[in-house]
């Protein structure tokens, strides 16, 4: 009987401690439009996770060579650095804006203009993935780099 109940204290122990779902969702995408012959850009959102942890693994687009990055000022210098990827705690925001974590558009097949769109496919460990549409806004918009 004794042995009985400690396996059943067990089993509703690990029960209770069991991880939560991600519940991610993305909003306010947008995308910095390109100057002139200029073959890259930088794109931005807010991830939501009402849920457990997560991680976005992977940032893709149709339109451009895409991968998130970092940015850091070091000794007045301002770096990039490419992220393999971005931790997403449980029951957090997550904002990639300028000056900050980003996802870089390189090698763009076509020229970003205000108002136009660029898809961006979303890769996360454990959640689905997701297609974000970005909209474009005009270089200035922010007076931010990347």
């Amino acid at each position: 009987m004794r042995t009985g109940a400690l396996v059943l204290a067990l089993l509703l122990a690990s029960c209770n401690g069991a991880e939560k779902a991600p519940a991610i969702s993305i909003d306010n995408a947008w995308a910095r439009a390109t100057v002139g012959p200029q073959g890259s850009s930088a794109a931005y959102f807010t991830i939501r996770n009402t849920g457990g942890a997560d991680s976005l693994l992977s940032v893709s687009s149709p339109g451009a060579n895409a991968s998130l990055h970092s940015t850091s000022m070091d000794n007045g210098v301002m770096r990039m650095r490419r992220l393999a990827k971005l931790d997403v705690p449980a029951n957090s925001t997550v904002e990639l804006k300028p000056g900050g974590t980003h996802v870089m558009l390189m090698a763009l097949k076509a020229p970003l203009t205000a108002r136009s769109t660029i898809r961006l496919d979303l890769k996360f460990e454990h959640s689905p993935d997701k297609i974000v549409t970005a909209t474009v806004k005009p270089a200035a918009s922010d007076g931010a780099g990347m």
